[in-house]
């Protein structure tokens, strides 16, 4: 019988050895993730409810400059942290390392349960409601069961199987997750800047829309209104601006 080979003392598996993510995004798979999951569909959603407590159109566009500029000091500190912890994780690492396993755990479930897959739901349901407007036989009118005050409509069911789709590319591999990133991205980029140059070419726009039409920066209310109302266009700036997190 022939005796199993014997790996040099070089290859042979440390007891210490972690697992590890697999380490194969390069730099510009990397920025696409990171400024796809700022530019998407929630940027198109919040610009209503981000109207509605500022109706002053500086104040809207202002609104805009000031969560960017929060989310940036925010980059600065994950940057730091990110040098000082160098483990896969994010914020779970952060706070535990900070505050301990427990408010790390309840934090990880919290973004599981909630935070995270709330925001896939939004942004799956914005997704299968905009492809219902081009394709109605998907679109919310169809009903496909009602019952006990639930509807679930077609635009329901296409939007879980984009999920479950997502999903299953990147279960199967980083290759074929970052393929479709990258896709998605260019694919985004070329739509909005369809949108930019149709804009100024054939668009029917007017400055006019810029105007207060009376409604001064104060918006004829008092301090505490006024911060209370951005901080209500703030709750939908983060959220379009999460995606760097």
């Amino acid at each position: 019988m022939e005796s199993a080979p014997v790996l040099p003392a070089d290859q042979s598996p440390s007891p210490d050895t972690k697992p590890t993510l697999v380490r194969g995004l390069g730099l510009l798979d990397s920025v696409l993730l990171l400024v796809s999951g700022i530019i998407g569909s929630s940027i198109f959603l919040t610009a209503k409810d981000i109207a509605g407590p500022l109706p002053q159109p500086v104040l809207f566009l202002l609104v805009w400059v000031l969560g960017a500029l929060i989310s940036l000091c925010a980059c600065f500190a994950f940057a730091e942290l990110g040098s000082m912890f160098p483990d896969s994780g994010g914020q779970y690492i952060y706070l535990r390392e900070a505050y301990g396993d427990l408010i790390a755990f309840l934090y990880g479930w919290m973004l599981f349960s909630v935070a995270n897959g709330g925001t896939i739901a939004a942004l799956s349901v914005a997704s299968a409601a905009y492809v219902g407007q081009v394709f109605p036989v998907v679109s919310q009118d169809h009903v496909v069961v009602a019952f006990a005050g639930i509807i679930v409509t077609r635009a329901h069911l296409l939007g879980l199987i984009l999920i479950a789709l997502l999903t299953y590319v990147n279960v199967v591999g980083l290759r074929w997750g970052t393929l479709l990133q990258n896709v998605s991205t260019w694919t985004k980029f070329t739509a909005m800047a369809a949108f930019v140059v149709l804009g100024f070419a054939i668009g029917k726009g007017n400055w006019s829309n810029f105007h207060a039409h009376g409604v001064g920066l104060s918006m004829g209310v008092g301090p505490a209104q006024l911060i209370s109302a951005l901080g209500v266009g703030l709750i939908a700036v983060f959220w379009a601006y999460d995606g760097w997190v």
